[in-house]
């Protein structure tokens, strides 16, 4: 399932607004990063359409987490993932081990209060930071679903050992520049 996305166009037709968050996903064997953000400064919006941006992986079974920072407008934090959330018929693997070039990551900036896509942007992860990535995806995929109230209390559990984005970097298991 490839989206096909444009500024000033509802993210997905049809839904009028998204709570704020940021959201990573690997779906339909596509790498996204969504930002919503409700009326958001000019220097978010700039940093994430053509600031540096880093990235880095941590993997606390049962999530993996995807790092991030944009520019000097969007400091270190990150997104949750599990394959065990995406939709059935979205779930796909990334190839077999070896197989790995950079990935391509799709960022979108939407509008929360209208869905509408403010700022799209595609970067890449460098070949070794993929490496990493999909063997987590892998991993995590032959795991048995916990359950969401299993998944939350690991939520909590990972944000309570480590409490800011400083110490949560120190589990780091890769990092990349975007663009790498």
């Amino acid at each position: 399932m490839t989206h096909l996305y444009q500024v000033g166009k509802p993210y997905i037709p049809g839904r009028a607004g998204w709570p704020e968050g940021v959201e990573y996903s690997y779906r339909a064997g596509e790498h996204e990063l969504c930002f919503f953000f409700r009326s958001p400064p000019r220097a978010q919006v700039e940093a994430l359409r053509t600031g540096e941006c880093e990235f880095a992986l941590v993997v606390d079974r049962p999530v993996i987490y995807l790092m991030y920072r944009f520019g000097e407008a969007i400091n270190w934090s990150d997104a949750p993932y599990s394959w065990h959330l995406i939709p059935q018929d979205q779930r796909t693997l990334p190839g077999p081990e070896g197989s790995e070039t950079g990935a391509m990551l799709h960022v979108l900036l939407v509008d929360a209060d209208n869905s509408r896509v403010l700022a799209l942007r595609a970067v890449t992860f460098s070949p070794a930071f993929t490496r990493a990535l999909h063997a987590a995806i892998r991993a995590q995929a032959v795991l048995p679903w916990v359950g969401q109230a299993a998944y939350d209390a690991a939520l909590a559990d990972l944000y309570r050992r480590y409490p800011t984005s400083a110490d949560l970097l120190r589990c780091v298991l890769a990092r990349t520049w975007g663009g790498e």
